[in-house]
């Protein structure tokens, strides 16, 4: 979940940068700083527990590039490239799909998981991300795009809090 959650850090950095809209730059800004910290707990705990940070396998078994939510490399530059209103929009758009796919790990990972430290990560993901979806929708309906329904596997039916 950690190259996840870089790839939200990289995106919600081009939009701090380049945002015109503050509620846009907010929202990045708090996705960035939010994750970033995420990222550190991780690593600590992957090192403390005498495990690699990175490896050849796959990030989340079974999960591949599109069903964890991630953007191509090509979405992932537009931000950088586009007009600033477009790329605003294709940002909420990007991190929404994200958001979409960091709940459904972690979700997973509620399923599957023991370790009592992890499953309250995996739980505050899980919410953070949902009610930050709800809050690209807001921005995304501002802007008269109508966002893709919300796969409705796991995403209301778990709530292991």
């Amino acid at each position: 979940m950690a190259a996840h959650h870089a790839q939200a850090v990289n995106m919600s950095v081009t939009l701090v940068k380049r945002a015109a809209d503050p509620e846009i730059r907010l929202l990045a800004q708090d996705i960035l700083l939010t994750q970033q910290a995420q990222i550190g707990q991780m690593q600590g705990w992957l090192m403390a527990w005498g495990r690699p940070l990175a490896g050849r396998e796959a990030p989340m078994g079974g999960m591949n590039r599109a069903a964890m939510g991630m953007a191509s490399a090509p979405d992932e530059a537009s931000l950088a490239t586009l007009p600033i209103r477009a790329a605003e929009t294709r940002f909420l758009l990007l991190m929404r799909r994200h958001h979409q796919g960091g709940v459904m790990m972690a979700s997973s990972a509620l399923k599957t998981v023991r370790r009592p430290e992890v499953r309250a990560f995996a739980q505050r993901v899980v919410t953070a991300q949902r009610s930050e979806i709800q809050a690209l929708d807001s921005l995304l309906l501002e802007r008269a795009v109508t966002p893709e329904p919300l796969p409705t596997d796991d995403m209301d039916t778990m709530d292991h809090g």
